[in-house]
């Protein structure tokens, strides 16, 4: 009788388990990245989930940007494709630690 009661905790574990430690963060990145292709503007530096970096063109409809990768080299990729927005604006630090050459 005990193993039938014991049954159902171990479900409802299970259950849990599965919902922190696969929707949520899941859901928690969606959001993320919702909040970051839609403050995305002209200027931003990024880098791309195949670790493309550039600096944002344009931003076209339809879900897509021109990323400039060097100097009159733009690439068209969609919105979705940013993983990352890099550089000072980012709250990155800088590479040089904050420090000016004199």
């Amino acid at each position: 009788m005990s193993g039938a009661i014991l049954l159902p905790i171990y479900i409802l574990i299970f259950v849990a388990l599965i919902y922190f430690v696969g929707i949520r963060p899941q859901q928690r990145r969606k959001r993320e990245l919702e909040q970051l292709t839609s403050t995305l503007k002209p200027g931003d530096d990024v880098v791309t989930i195949s670790g493309i970096y550039g600096t944002v063109s344009e931003i076209e409809e339809g879900g897509t940007l021109l990323i400039q990768v060097a100097e009159d080299v733009d690439i068209r990729i969609a919105v979705s494709a940013v993983a990352q927005r890099v550089g000072p604006q980012a709250g990155a630090p800088a590479a040089d630690g904050g420090r000016t050459a004199s």
